[in-house]
């Protein structure tokens, strides 16, 4: 579980964000045009380039998210890439203190009473990108949930919250992603990423307790098609990562709770 120690007790005081172990990495010649750091909200929106489309710069002045969810009990993980990137990213984190002491009981792993444990499906946050995102990927999911289950869609909703749970293989955000430095290889947070999945989720996946949806950089995540792990190989599917009752995740997620798509 060192992956969940190291957040644990990582201390973000100030930006730039980052795990100890990668910043002499991304302080290196081969990554230090490829990040930025803001300090403020009105910093970062007064800047020529805030959310101009293409930029795969690293933001080390956002927390990172290495995980979402309440990782050692969910059943349901999905593996991706990095966090994304968007306005209400700058915005919850420097002015919404509610938002952002939900992201840091996250990377504790203390969520926060009445808080869901998937924050990106908690309505208090349904104004954050994060929420759009995986509420649109899982809406017609839980539209099945609520019907099988004969509960409202809210209801299911939550309790598809309190089983599932993100891991992102590289913890820091950016709006599209270009591996400038070789973080993939280099970064302390990645490689604690993969060994998580290999020594924490997959003997969970081999003893029937979960499933796992691997969305992107299928090769960099190290995991192969298995009984319990859904891989999108083909680079439609990686873009579009649907998650769809029709589509390979959905379809693996309604049946691990005992639902027909």
């Amino acid at each position: 579980m060192d992956l969940l120690q190291a957040w644990a007790n990582w201390k973000p005081d100030s930006p730039p964000f980052v795990l100890d172990g990668d910043l002499e990495v991304l302080n290196s010649d081969r990554s230090v045009k490829a990040v930025v750091t803001r300090r403020s909200w009105q910093e970062a929106i007064q800047t020529p380039d805030f959310c101009a489309p293409g930029d795969k710069r690293l933001h080390l002045d956002l927390l990172p998210h290495p995980f979402c969810g309440d990782v050692r009990r969910a059943s349901i993980y999905v593996l991706l890439l990095n966090p994304g990137l968007g306005p209400s990213d700058y915005y919850g984190e420097y002015e919404n203190p509610e938002y952002r002491a939900a992201l840091l009981a996250n990377l504790s792993q203390r969520p926060a009473n009445g808080v869901t444990p998937f924050l990106f499906l908690d309505p208090h946050f349904a104004w954050h990108g994060g929420f759009e995102w995986w509420h649109g990927k899982l809406a017609r999911v839980m539209e099945s949930l609520a019907s099988a289950w004969q509960v409202s869609f809210a209801e299911a909703r939550a309790r598809l919250g309190s089983v599932l749970a993100s891991v992102e293989l590289l913890p820091y955000h950016s709006s599209g992603f270009h591996d400038a430095g070789g973080w993939l290889q280099r970064l302390h947070s990645v490689a604690l990423a993969r060994a998580f999945v290999e020594e924490f989720i997959l003997p969970r996946v081999q003893r029937g307790e979960a499933i796992v949806i691997v969305t992107r950089k299928v090769a960099a995540g190290g995991l192969v098609e298995q009984p319990g792990v859904v891989t999108y190989s083909s680079p439609a599917q990686a873009r579009s990562a649907h998650l769809t009752p029709k589509s390979p995740g959905g379809r693996a997620i309604l049946k691990h709770l005992g639902v027909s798509g």
